[in-house]
């Protein structure tokens, strides 16, 4: 029978409180043992792999040795996997890593998914070497999306459109494209988004052009017109103040009315203003728009316009410019006035795409780069942010 002194040489158990806690004192001791059997399967099969291979050489060939070789596991890194080798009666390397193959696989693919979320191509080269001990050269992050890219199926701009979009946003984006554009290289991506009565959002087309005119704004929306998108159900246009993107939109859709987008009114506004003045002139813009009625709002603009006129001009010029247009929103129910009288909801996928372009530095080589970017980037964003947070439903 065991004394007490024996008792005491037995490691004790730690006690966990938490199951998190248990979790951690799991992995941390059992991991390395599956790393290790991994490493004895692999190795496994890759004897016995080469050896039905030896055999089926006419030549005989012998075994010399092993080199090593590091693996990609569910357990992480596996170190100094054993592979066998041949002896080269013939100059030739005899050598079988299809077992590799799987999660070289895997690797790739978690390099378009970090590519795709905006991490930058030094952070990703950071990460494979930190956690996989692979090693990228500073153009392969780069040449895996672009192969990846390629073989995209989902092409914006040739998919068919239903006819019950109800809200069409339209805006625009600043990009630098190299060898487009003027001498500072500065190009637009345009873009149409639709809002369906269940809330659900798409953006539907895109394209890239050099200014924010009507012939561009006509050729985006006379593409979704022929894709489908005859605008029987199309309640609203929202948009900036652009003359030209207005234009397009009363020559595609004339039947449908146009709200200008109150942010970009407010911004218009009080880039005019001096310093000093653009707190009292920004309380005063909101309270015209806390209205409930389009004459209380036009009552409350002519206030502020006869307050500020003789002190900003300028700002109260662009105040009074199309500010009829600015209240088209009260139309409709009050549930869906914060939704439909900005361009926001565009303007949230901007945010994603601009954090995107910082991977590229900003700048685009080329055209073909910039819509291919577009294109995988839009597609990523219509798949996982297909709802609207709140949906915009409307009976009206």
């Amino acid at each position: 029978m065991p004394t007490h002194g024996n008792f005491s040489k037995i490691k004790r158990l730690p006690v966990f409180e938490q199951a998190k806690d248990l979790t951690k004192f799991l992995e941390v001791n059992f991991t390395e043992s599956l790393r290790q059997l991994v490493r004895l399967t692999v190795t496994t099969m890759l004897k016995e792999e080469m050896e039905t291979f030896r055999k089926q050489f006419e030549e005989k060939l012998y075994f010399n040795g092993y080199y090593s070789r590091n693996m990609l596991s569910s357990f992480g890194k596996v170190e100094g996997v054993p592979v066998p080798r041949f002896r080269q009666p013939s100059g030739n390397n005899w050598q079988s890593l299809n077992v590799f193959d799987a999660e070289k696989d895997k690797f790739m693919k978690l390099i378009e998914q970090m590519h795709l979320l905006g991490i930058s191509q030094r952070k990703i080269r950071y990460l494979a070497n930190k956690c996989f001990g692979i090693k990228l050269s500073a153009n392969r992050v780069g040449v895996v999306y672009r192969e990846l890219a390629e073989k995209e199926e989902v092409n914006i701009n040739s998919q068919p459109l239903d006819d019950d979009y109800e809200y069409l946003f339209l805006d625009g984006i600043w990009e630098k494209t190299k060898g487009y554009g003027w001498e500072d290289n500065q190009s637009v991506l345009i873009c149409a988004l639709g809002v369906k009565p269940d809330g659900s959002r798409k953006i539907l087309g895109f394209s890239l052009a050099r200014k924010e005119d009507t012939d561009s704004w006509k050729r985006l929306l006379t593409d979704l017109k022929q894709r489908g998108l005859l605008g029987k159900n199309l309640k609203l246009v929202i948009a900036d103040d652009a003359g030209g993107l207005k234009a397009a939109a009363a020559a595609a859709y004339p039947a449908v009315v146009v709200q200008n987008c109150v942010v970009h009114k407010m911004r218009n506004v009080l880039k005019r203003v001096k310093f000093k003045h653009k707190a009292m002139v920004a309380e005063g813009l909101k309270d015209i728009f806390r209205s409930e009625t389009k004459p209380e709002a036009m009552t409350k603009a002519k206030a502020v316009v006869k307050r500020w006129y003789l002190i900003e001009p300028k700002a109260m010029e662009s105040l009074r410019f199309n500010l009829e247009d600015c209240f088209t929103y009260l139309q409709f129910p009050k549930e869906v006035w914060h939704k439909i009288r900005t361009t926001n909801l565009l303007e949230r996928e901007f945010r994603e795409l601009r954090r995107r372009m910082k991977v590229f530095d900003n700048t685009f080589q080329n055209e073909r780069s910039a819509d291919r970017y577009a294109n995988t980037i839009i597609n990523y964003l219509n798949q996982n942010y297909p709802l609207s947070r709140g949906g915009l439903h409307t009976n009206a």
